[in-house]
């Protein structure tokens, strides 16, 4: 049986837009000569470096409107 050499990955090929970008994506491609890969790693490069991601905690207040008698949490 001959085994196949397992090399890492060096692309993830299953990313997906929406169709009128990929349509921008594929247009930039034809009008400069370049492949799909070439430009959404350009755009996606440059997206990831000028984007932060900026994280706050936030308190949920819950409301509930109760109808009849309100059973404590042993349920008497």
């Amino acid at each position: 049986m001959i085994e196949v050499e397992k090399k890492p990955k060096s692309t993830y090929s299953r990313i997906r837009c929406a169709n009128d970008i990929y349509e921008q994506i594929a247009d930039i491609a034809n009008e400069c000569d370049l492949t799909l890969k070439e430009v959404s790693d350009a755009l996606l490069g440059y997206a990831l470096a000028h984007s932060q991601v900026i994280s706050s905690e936030k308190t949920v207040i819950e409301s509930r409107l109760i109808i009849g008698e309100i059973e404590d949490d042993n349920n008497h």
